[in-house]
């Protein structure tokens, strides 16, 4: 028993093989879980490498894009045109031909360098205009001394031959001789009056002809500082407004909107804005970017609802969207100059009242107008304050034919040219009548028209209806189609779900 105790059996080679494969297996395992820990941490290291440079290079994609958008270009980014200054269709290509287009002679190599030497040119060119009109004003002083000096010897002479008719009454009973000598020396006054006539309209037609040649100067140099300012608005292309208010809350079912605007800003009720979308570029570039219009109904201290007069169904209105009007901002009131014949309905029934309201309503103030017979109803004159000058129906004198109306005509001609001339020299921007309703976000409303009570031709939305479906009504075609509202199936009209917007639940906004 003693013996087989000491002696290697099987089990024990057995135990022996199997502790080593154990040893051997929980070896390789640890080093199979190392390798596994160091691939795990690599990946994380370049998983975050590589969010690094992506996020690096979204940003150089968007300050590429907002570089772009800023030059005034409509391009991609992958379409800088690096190598490329020729073509048009690349970013630097445009660039370069807005440079050599717009700059003209003074074109230099860089944008800023560019409008810096316009710059220089337009100083140049208003220093040259002031010089001008000081020489101006000196002979215009000139000729106002020769004027007194031509007076004084006028009197002179009409005194002398005053004299001389006196002293001829005098001696004529007794000495004929005296009078055939008072009557030379009559001769001989008339004789100088006549000569110093002749050197006076012979010095005024010299300086009429140096007048009209300074004020030729005057208007070329004018006509040039026009083309100047109106080069560099289109290089600069500077949007003129900010948004007076964003819209916090919608509800599309109410056509209910609410602003983060309130009394505490001067808001009252109807006042009008026009609604832009939250990306967009700034007001004033094109009517055609308004999405909707809203009117405000209610205001609280800090907020205000707004009923939607308008709205494109493509492009619902959605928070955060911005809202502008140009005659309203909390704190300022701003000043309007109107010129034309005001329809703001297109019902040839003219709306002066209505427009006086429309301003009136939104703590702005009109500085000039021009009435329906030409004459002023407001004349302040342009301002620095004044910030459109707004244009409406100006009527054709050549199409009238009763004195009376083109005389008036006429006259509304005269004060759009000379506002437009005050507005140059301000720097006034002048938009169109519509324009300015629609940066307002005013709705027509349309009136019932009465054959007789109005001057101008109306079409009519709806009349007497032709028995044939398909028959052309002017440039419309009835389609034969009736509303739901008129079907016998009654099941089909749409009801009221009973459910409340959630605008109105306590809380919302």
């Amino acid at each position: 028993m003693a013996a087989s105790a000491g002696k290697v059996t099987g089990a024990h080679i057995w135990a022996f093989f199997f502790g080593v494969a154990f040893f051997v297996f929980l070896g390789l395992w640890y080093m199979q879980l190392r390798e596994r820990e160091e691939l795990v941490a690599n990946k994380k290291a370049a998983e975050t490498q590589a969010s690094t440079a992506d996020t690096a290079l979204r940003n150089r994609i968007d300050e590429i894009s907002a570089l772009i958008k800023l030059v005034g270009h409509d391009f991609d980014v992958d379409q800088i045109g690096v190598g490329e200054l020729d073509n048009k269709t690349k970013v630097l290509g445009a660039m370069r031909d807005d440079i050599q287009t717009y700059g003209g002679d003074v074109a230099q190599e860089t944008y800023s360098a560019t409008i810096a030497k316009l710059r220089d040119e337009f100083d140049s060119t208003k220093q040259k205009y002031e010089q001008v009109q000081d020489e101006l004003e000196q002979q215009r002083q000139q000729y106002l001394a020769l004027q007194d000096q031509y007076n004084t010897r006028v009197g002179q002479f009409q005194t002398q031959t005053n004299d001389a008719k006196s002293d001829l009454q005098d001696y004529v009973s007794t000495y004929d001789e005296m009078i055939a000598t008072k009557d030379t020396e009559i001769s001989n006054l008339r004789s100088q009056l006549a000569e110093r006539l002749l050197e006076l309209e012979t010095v005024k037609e010299a300086y009429a002809q140096q007048l009209k040649v300074e004020e030729d100067k005057v208007n070329k140099l004018v006509f040039l500082n026009q083309q100047l300012t109106e080069k560099i608005d289109q290089i600069q292309q500077v949007s003129y407004e900010r948004p007076d208010g964003i819209i916090t809350n919608v509800d599309n079912a109410q056509k209910l909107i609410w602003l983060n605007i309130g009394s505490r800003d001067n808001l009252t009720p109807q006042v009008t804005f026009s609604v832009y979308d939250k990306n967009n570029q700034g007001v004033g570039r094109s009517k055609e970017d308004i999405k909707a219009q809203v009117e405000v109904t209610r205001v609280w201290e800090d907020r205000a609802e707004a009923r939607i007069l308008t709205a494109d169904l493509y492009r619902p209105i959605a928070p955060g969207d911005e809202v502008y009007s140009p005659i309203w901002e909390a704190g300022r009131t701003f000043y309007f100059s109107f010129v034309g014949l005001i329809d703001l309905d297109g019902d040839g029934t003219y709306d002066r009242d209505l427009l006086h309201d429309i301003v009136a309503s939104s703590g702005a103030e009109i500085d000039n107008e021009v009435g329906d017979d030409g004459e002023w109803i407001v004349h302040n004159g342009v301002t620095a304050n004044t910030k459109f000058i707004v244009i409406a129906e100006i009527p054709d004198p050549t199409k009238i034919q009763r004195p009376e109306e083109k005389k008036q005509a006429e006259a509304i001609l005269a004060k759009r040219t000379e506002l437009i001339n005050e507005a140059r020299l301000q720097g006034t921007k002048v938009i169109s009548l519509n324009d300015f309703l629609a940066f307002t976000g005013f709705k027509s409303q349309r009136r019932l028209y009465v054959p007789g009570l109005s001057d101008k031709p109306y079409t009519l939305k709806a009349g007497s209806q032709s028995t044939g479906v398909n028959e052309n009504i002017g440039d419309r075609t009835s389609t034969g189609r009736v509303s739901d509202i008129f079907n016998e199936n009654k099941s089909q009209q749409k009801t009221s779900s009973g459910k409340t917007s959630g605008a109105f639940r306590s809380g919302s906004y």
